[in-house]
C-alpha cells in the first residue's frame, strides 16, 4: 500500500519532526511513563475498554518494556470463548470438507455458490456491529473466526479488504455512512474492495488518480485508475464498493503543502466506474484481481471517508486493520505448509531412512514451527491490545506483525521446496502452489522493504522526541563535558548490558533466562538508536540500511515479547503441550538474542567495517555500467 513516494514523504515529515535539534521537547513536565491526558483522546471513547497505554514497540526504541503486557491479553472470557468455539464449528466443517485448498487448486476458480455459502455462514459480517445486524466481534474474535478460511488462501485474501474497510467505516465513518453501508456490508448485498495501488506510480505526486472539487455542485470529479483491486466473491445481485485513495489539492494554498490525499467510498454503479481486465498473478489464481478505471466520476461530499484532504488519518486506521488481517492470511498459509511438509517427512524415506529422523529435516521443521508460533503470538497480542484498550497506538505493532509474518512465510515455503526436492518442479504440486501463494502475499499491496523503513522511522521519531536532550549534548561534547564523562563511565556495554526491566517478575520463573534475553535485546536496541542519532543526527532518515537493521531488531524483540507472554500464560493455566510452549519461547528468545547481537555489532562497527560502504560503491558502478560490469574471467589483457 505504501509506495516509494509515500515513504519519501514520510521521511521528509519525520526529518522535520525529529526532536534532535529541538530544545523544547523535554521542557514538558510529563514523564515518559505518564498516561495520556483524557482530553487528548478521541471523543466518544467506549467505556468498556481500559484507558489507553503507552505504545509497546515504540518504547523498545528507548529501552522501556511494559511489563504488565507480559500477561498475555485475555479479551474473551471463558463463557464467550465457549460460545465462539461452537459458532466456529460450521466454518471449520465447511473449509475442511466442502471447500478445501486442494479443491480450489483443481477447479482453478471459486465455486459459483460460494457467495451464498459465505452469506449463510455470516463471513461478510464477522466484524460488523450488532447494531447493524452483524456478529459484532472484535479483532481477536473475528481473527479467530477467520482462521478456518485462512486454510483456503484465495478466499481469505478475497475477504481481507472487505473486513478492513468495515473496520475503518465503524471507526471513522459518519453516522450516515454507517447507516447506509454497514448492514449491507454485513449481509453480503454489498462487498467492499481497497482501490489503492497503481500499476505505474506517479513520479512527482502521491498518486496518478486525482480528484478536484466543484464548489458550485459540492461534488468531486474523480479520474484515474487503480490496479490489483481484489474483488470479494459476490452474488449477481450484490453491488460493489471501492475505497479509493486519490490525490487532491487544498484550495488557496500555492506551495507543495497544497498536495494532500482524500479517501472516497465509490459505488461501482456510479457512471464512469469501469471494472477492467482481470490480472493474471503469480499466485492466488482463483482470487478475482482487477484493474478499475474512474473516468469523470462525480462523487458527492457524503462519500468522503473522514475529512477532505485528511486521507492520512483514514489510511492509518485502514493500514492498522489491513496489516493485521493480512498477517492472519499468511499465518493460515504457513500452518498449511508446515502440516504438509510434516506429513511428507513422516511418510517418506530417503536412502532407507525416514525423513523425520534426519537431523537436517528436524532443524527445518523446528525452525518453521518457531516462526509459525511467533506469528500467531504477535497477531493475537496486537489484536488483544486493540480490543482491550481505548484507541491504542498499535501502528508499529501491526506493521511489525505483517513484516515478520510475510518474511517468515516466504522462508517456510522455500524450506518446503528444499525438503520435497525436485518433485516440487512439477506444475500443480501442492508445494509449488504454496510457494506461489507465499510469493503473492509477500508482494501484495505494499513493499516489504518500504514496510521496514516505516517501522524504523516511526520508532525513531518516537525515540527522537524522548531522547532529544541527551542526543543534543552528545553531539556537542565540548559544551557538555559532564554528560560525556558520565556516558564514558557507564558500565553498560553491548556485550554486557545493564538492565532494570525486571521482566522475569511478570513471567513464570522457568522463563527467567529467556526474559534476560529479552531485556538485553531491548537494551541493545536502545544503545543502537542512541548511537545512530549521535552519529547521523536527523540524517538517520536517509540511512536506509541502518533503518532496516533497526526494524529487524524491533521485529525480533516483539516476536520474543509476544512468545514469552503467550508461553507463560499457557504454562500457568495448564494448557496442553504447555511444556513445549515454554521450550518454544526459550528457543525463540535464544535465536532472537543472537540475531539482535549480530545486528548491534554491525551498527556499532559502522559502514566501513560492516560492508555497507563497499556495497554502495559497487552499486554506483553497476548504475554507471547499466548492469553487470565485470570482464569475463577468461579474458586476456595482453
Amino acid at each position: 500500500m505504501l509506495r516509494t513516494t509515500q515513504v519519501l514523504a514520510l521521511i521528509n515529515k519525520t526529518t522535520r519532526r525529529l526532536a534532535i535539534s529541538s530544545s523544547n521537547r523535554f521542557a514538558s513536565s510529563s514523564s515518559v511513563t505518564d498516561a495520556p491526558e483524557p482530553e487528548e483522546q478521541v471523543a466518544g471513547a467506549t467505556t468498556k475498554k481500559l484507558p489507553p497505554r503507552l505504545p509497546l514497540v515504540k518504547n523498545f526504541f528507548v529501552g522501556l518494556v511494559d511489563n504488565e503486557l507480559l500477561a498475555f491479553p485475555e479479551v474473551i472470557n471463558r463463557e464467550d470463548m465457549s460460545k465462539l468455539q461452537n459458532e466456529l464449528l460450521p466454518l471449520k466443517n465447511f473449509f475442511n470438507e466442502d471447500l478445501t485448498q486442494e479443491m480450489l487448486l483443481s477447479e482453478k476458480t471459486l465455486p459459483k455458490e460460494l457467495p451464498d455459502n459465505l452469506k449463510s455462514l455470516g463471513l461478510y459480517g464477522l466484524n460488523v456491529s450488532k447494531d447493524f445486524d452483524g456478529k459484532g466481534w472484535g479483532y481477536s474474535e473475528s481473527l479467530m473466526a477467520s482462521e478456518p478460511e485462512s486454510a483456503a488462501t484465495d478466499v481469505a485474501l478475497s475477504l481481507l479488504g472487505h473486513r478492513a474497510i468495515v473496520d475503518v467505516i465503524q471507526e471513522l465513518g459518519s453516522d450516515e455512512q454507517k447507516n447506509q453501508l454497514l448492514t449491507k456490508l454485513g449481509n453480503g448485498s454489498l462487498v467492499a474492495s481497497e482501490a489503492i495501488f497503481e500499476f505505474d506510480g506517479a513520479e512527482d505526486d502521491f498518486f496518478n488518480t486525482k480528484a478536484h472539487h466543484e464548489l458550485d455542485t459540492h461534488t468531486w470529479i474523480l479520474n484515474g485508475g487503480k490496479a490489483f483491486v481484489i474483488c470479494p466473491p459476490k452474488s449477481s445481485d450484490a453491488a460493489q464498493l471501492f475505497l479509493v485513495v486519490a490525490q487532491t489539492s487544498k484550495s488557496n494554498v500555492q506551495t507543495e503543502a497544497a498536495r494532500s490525499t482524500t479517501i472516497f467510498l465509490v459505488d461501482s454503479t456510479m457512471p464512469g466506474v469501469k471494472i477492467g481486465d482481470r490480472h493474471a498473478t503469480i499466485g492466488c489464481g482463483t482470487t478475482a484481481i482487477h484493474h478499475v478505471q474512474f473516468e469523470n466520476v462525480r462523487v458527492p461530499q457524503s462519500c468522503i471517508l473522514g475529512h477532505a484532504h485528511e486521507g492520512n488519518v483514514v489510511a492509518d486506521a485502514l493500514l492498522k486493520s489491513s496489516r493485521l488481517r493480512n498477517s492472519m492470511v499468511g499465518l493460515g498459509l504457513a500452518k498449511s505448509i508446515l502440516n504438509e511438509i510434516s506429513q511428507e517427512c513422516i511418510d517418506r524415506k530417503l536412502c532407507g531412512v525416514v525423513m523425520k529422523d534426519l537431523e537436517s529435516v528436524q532443524t527445518h521443521l523446528a525452525k518453521s514451527y518457531l516462526s509459525v508460533y511467533s506469528m500467531e503470538s504477535m497477531i493475537y497480542m496486537t489484536a488483544g491490545l486493540l480490543d482491550e484498550f481505548n484507541y491504542p497506538d498499535v501502528a508499529v505493532e501491526s506493521a511489525v506483525t505483517k513484516y515478520f509474518t510475510l518474511k517468515e512465510l516466504l522462508n517456510i515455503s522455500i524450506r518446503a521446496l528444499d525438503l520435497i526436492g525436485p518433485k516440487s518442479l512439477i506444475a500443480g504440486q501442492t508445494t509449488e502452489q504454496f510457494f506461489r501463494n507465499a510469493s503473492h502475499l509477500y508482494t501484495q499491496g505494499e513493499s516489504v522493504d518500504n514496510l521496514s523503513i516505516f517501522i524504523a522511522l516511526a520508532g525513531l521519531q518516537h525515540a527522537g522526541t524522548l531522547m532529544g536532550d541527551n542526543i543534543r549534548k552528545q553531539r556537542n561534547p565540548l559544551y557538555n563535558p559532564g554528560h560525556i564523562f558520565s556516558k564514558f563511565m557507564d558500565r553498560s556495554t553491548i556485550d554486557n548490558p545493564v538492565t532494570k526491566m525486571d521482566c522475569k517478575e511478570h513471567l513464570h520463573p522457568t522463563l527467567e533466562p529467556a526474559a534476560l534475553c529479552l531485556e538485553h535485546s531491548v537494551a541493545r536496541l536502545q544503545m543502537c538508536v542512541d548511537l545512530l542519532f549521535t552519529r547521523y543526527g536527523s540524517g538517520i532518515v536517509e540511512r536506509h540500511n541502518e533503518s532496516r537493521r533497526v526494524a529487524d531488531m524491533a521485529t525480533t524483540i516483539y516476536a520474543m515479547f509476544s512468545s514469552l507472554a503467550r508461553a507463560s500464560r499457557s504454562y500457568c493455566i495448564g494448557l496442553q503441550h504447555a511444556d513445549h510452549e515454554m521450550l518454544t519461547a526459550m528457543a525463540i528468545c535464544a535465536d532472537g538474542r543472537d540475531k539482535v547481537m549480530t545486528i548491534t555489532k554491525e551498527i556499532f562497527n559502522g559502514s566501513y567495517v560492516n560492508n555497507d560502504n563497499n556495497l554502495q560503491r559497487l552499486s554506483r558502478q553497476i548504475v554507471k555500467s547499466k548492469g553487470y560490469f565485470a570482464t569475463h574471467p577468461l579474458t586476456y589483457n595482453f
